[in-house]
């Protein structure tokens, strides 16, 4: 038992270093690429561009080969991936080769979640699910408090590239730590046939399962759609801060701090009652008090009023997913996750990049508050139907 909790222990702490290595990049890569196109702003926004377009690619095939290979070995070379990228980024000034860069780390990215969870599913016994759930979303919070503090000290004494260098040294720590775990048996699937099949074949398994389980695929991407409007929402955050509320820089800043607060505190109130709640009503609750809190965000006018909304949204946020994740690997077959996680993926990135555009346009007809504001009335219907969809015995199994 020492060593199984000692195992638990370092994945966890390996998330830590991924996501506090994830807001450091964030944010140095954005001023890079600033810096490098002369501040021009619309070179920064390609970068949001570049992420769901590598997901839509990576996605809609990856999953064939993730659900046939020793997933952590496969979690291993993807960090080394990112490290390489990273260390490409640091020794070129040229923006079409950093934004090729770039692709190759967001490509290894998106096919790292859908990696890790079969992994983890393995690694982690079936009663531990949920509770392991709910202190990976206090790993997941601590990167996202510390990584953008952490960012701003190191730009601010050093430079851009040092702050870069740190995200390859905690990305080679994660590395590290996947090293010394276990390999976890999952069934691999022998099979003679060419690539090409394969991938059709696979695609016909998730087309299949989500027929004969209509009611769990209802409810994931119901969920999917959560998370699509948040993404929409959140690419004019900056913009709805700083024009309908009048957010300073400064400010803003602090807005992103009680977010991560948001999120560390949900994360642990969720660590302590986890146990009361089955993985549904962690995602339904947590679905609802988001939406609420995107809600209370999109019609405010003072400070106050949008921390209230994001500290609100954070919390419910790390409810919402520790649920998401625990339910699918409650109810989906521990050798096709990488499978189903990545083809849902791919859908999601396709409509997140079609939610942005959409959003994008009310915005250019009208003003950037209603275009918020309809995304998060848009959300807060999805939720109401999820809440809805909770009630039902067949999903709450």
């Amino acid at each position: 038992m020492r060593r199984y909790r000692l195992r638990a222990i370092g994945v966890l702490v390996s998330i830590t270093f991924a996501s506090c290595g994830e807001w450091i990049y964030l944010i140095a890569l954005n001023l890079k690429v600033y810096q490098q196109a002369e501040q021009a702003a619309v070179a920064v926004a390609m970068l949001y561009m570049i992420k769901p377009a590598a997901g839509l690619l990576m996605n809609s095939w990856a999953g064939s080969f993730i659900d046939r290979m020793d997933n952590r070995k496969l979690m291993i070379g993807l960090y080394l991936i990112r490290v390489i990228g990273l260390m490409g980024m640091m020794l070129t000034d040229s923006l079409g080769q950093i934004y090729l860069l770039v692709f190759l780390v967001a490509a290894a990215a998106s096919i790292f979640e859908p990696a890790s969870l079969p992994y983890i599913t393995g690694l982690i016994q079936k009663q531990h699910w949920q509770r392991f759930n709910s202190f990976r979303a206090i790993a997941d919070g601590s990167g996202f408090v510390l990584g953008p503090a952490l960012a701003g000290v190191l730009v601010g004494i050093g430079s851009v590239d040092m702050a870069l260098l740190v995200n390859i040294l905690l990305l080679l720590l994660a590395a590290g730590i996947c090293l010394v775990l276990p390999s976890v048996k999952i069934p691999i699937e022998e099979s003679g046939q060419r690539w090409i099949q394969i991938w059709r074949d696979d695609w016909k398994l998730v087309a299949a399962f989500s027929k004969k389980f209509a009611a769990l695929t209802l409810l994931l991407l119901l969920f999917s759609c959560m998370t699509i409007m948040t993404a929409a929402v959140d690419s004019m955050e900056v913009a709805f801060a700083s024009e309908a509320i009048g957010l300073s820089q400064a400010a803003y800043g602090v807005l992103v701090s009680v977010a991560g607060t948001g999120f560390i505190v949900g994360s642990i109130i969720l660590s302590m009652v986890t146990r009361y709640f089955q993985a549904i009503q962690l995602l339904c609750y947590g679905a609802a008090a988001g939406a609420i809190g995107y809600v209370v965000f999109s019609f405010s006018y003072s400070f106050l009023s949008a921390s209230i909304g994001v500290f609100v949204l954070s919390a419910a946020l790390a409810f919402s997913n520790a649920g998401y994740l625990t339910y699918m690997q409650e109810h989906i077959p521990e050798n096709q996750l990488g499978r189903m996680m990545s083809l849902y993926q791919t859908i999601e990135s396709v409509l997140i990049i079609g939610m942005t555009a959409v959003l994008a346009g009310i915005n250019a007809m009208t003003d950037v508050a209603i275009a918020v504001q309809i995304g998060c009335f848009i959300m807060l219907l999805i939720a109401m139907l999820l809440f809805y969809l909770s009630k039902r015995r067949s999903l709450s199994s």
